[in-house]
């Protein structure tokens, strides 16, 4: 039932007292020492000041297999403006309809809804951070006590209290209205390929829709994605529903681990419906894949050293390149520098006239991957 908001208790009247009478020095004295103070003036009693939580008007109702999720913001501010201090609990309330005698789904008026509506959850203000995501209250109606069959024939209305101290409330939340259907188990077969553009992601497709008839009521998937073992984002990294079973995530860094959830959504309504997450995919991808090789590798002599030129290579992470010099008639050749080269060109000094010199050029990451060699010689004088 609706705790409507009660009304201040009547303001304690002052008392009117008599004066009695008194001895003529006792006035005159009381004269001269009001002369020097002045009078004091009572000021007028003010009623108490009543500070109740307003009433939400953001709740949202989603079905997560066989149960409802509940979403509200959190409380901040009293009817009065003031910051909330005084929330006593957070109650929670469902009006059921039988679909099949529905002529709508809109909400119902706030009285009807007081009248027939139950309460299913109450939460004290000490237990609000165990429901708690961000600024968000996350409820769940389980259904519990009440027969299966039941919850896919029926309509609920959901409604939230904010309660102060004094067992004052603003009014019922906004309506949030849904009519759960049946959901199949959740994805599986999830597996992970992983290139250097992406994590390719896929898991076997779904056979059946929500009343095992067919795949045309099924909406499609979602994929959750968190950096964290164990922990459900609230949203999925894709923005609209996955047509088909397969996802590929180009937003990643390699040697960092990634945890991988999915779930299928039903079609048939316009208020989400969702099955329970897929098991949990652990996904730490490795560089093991090489740079592309510089392109136009020349060497061009200039009287007294050897002017080697390339163009860089496209791969966007390459740390630099390592150039090897070979004495024609010779089997080994020598690093021109110990360390990586960068930008893209070098003077070979150490050489000799008469002489002819390969090079060979590769690029290196950023992880210690290797391109494919170019080469290049050129002949002094």
């Amino acid at each position: 039932m609706l705790k409507k908001t009660r009304t201040p208790g009547s303001i304690v009247s002052l008392r009117q007292f008599v004066p009695q009478p008194f001895p003529i020095f006792f006035f005159l004295l009381t004269a001269v020492l009001l002369s020097i103070t002045g009078c004091a003036k009572i000021a007028d009693p003010q009623p108490p000041e009543i500070l109740v939580p307003k009433a939400a008007i953001d709740l949202t109702a989603s079905q997560r297999a066989g149960s409802v999720v509940l979403r509200v913001s959190l409380p901040l501010q009293n009817t009065n403006g003031s910051p909330v201090r005084t929330l006593q609990s957070v109650e929670v309330y469902r009006h059921a309809s039988d679909t099949s005698k529905l002529k709508h789904f809109k909400p119902i008026p706030e009285g009807q809804f007081g009248r027939e509506a139950a309460q299913i959850l109450s939460i004290p203000e000490a237990r609000i951070p165990d429901y708690r995501q961000v600024d968000f209250l996350v409820l769940e109606d389980s259904f519990s006590g009440l027969e299966q069959s039941l919850i896919y024939t029926h309509t609920f209305r959901y409604a939230v209290l904010f309660v102060n101290d004094k067992n004052q409330a603003a009014g019922f939340s906004n309506q949030a209205v849904i009519a759960p259907v049946r959901m199949p188990p959740p994805p599986s077969g999830l597996t992970v390929e992983v290139t250097e553009t992406s994590i390719h992601l896929q898991w076997e497709a779904l056979l059946e829709n929500i009343d095992g008839s067919g795949s045309d009521q099924i909406a499609g998937y979602n994929l959750y994605r968190s950096t964290e073992q164990g922990q459900i984002p609230t949203t999925p990294v894709n923005s609209s529903p996955l047509k088909s079973p397969e996802f590929k995530d180009v937003h990643f860094h390699f040697d960092r681990t990634y945890y991988y959830r999915v779930s299928v959504i039903g079609g048939s309504q316009d208020v989400p419906a969702e099955s329970l997450l897929s098991k949990e995919l652990a996904v730490t991808p490795r560089d093991v894949f090489p740079p592309q090789p510089a392109g136009n590798f020349s060497v061009l002599y200039e009287d007294d050293y050897n002017l080697l030129l390339w163009s860089p290579s496209p791969s966007t992470d390459v740390a630099g390149y390592r150039i090897t010099k070979r004495e024609e008639g010779t089997t080994t050749g020598q690093l021109l520098r110990q360390g990586l080269i960068s930008g893209n060109s070098y003077r070979d000094i150490y050489i000799q006239p008469d002489k002819k010199y390969e090079y060979t050029l590769t690029a290196v990451d950023t992880f210690g991957n290797t391109s494919s060699a170019v080469q290049a010689a050129a002949t002094t004088q």
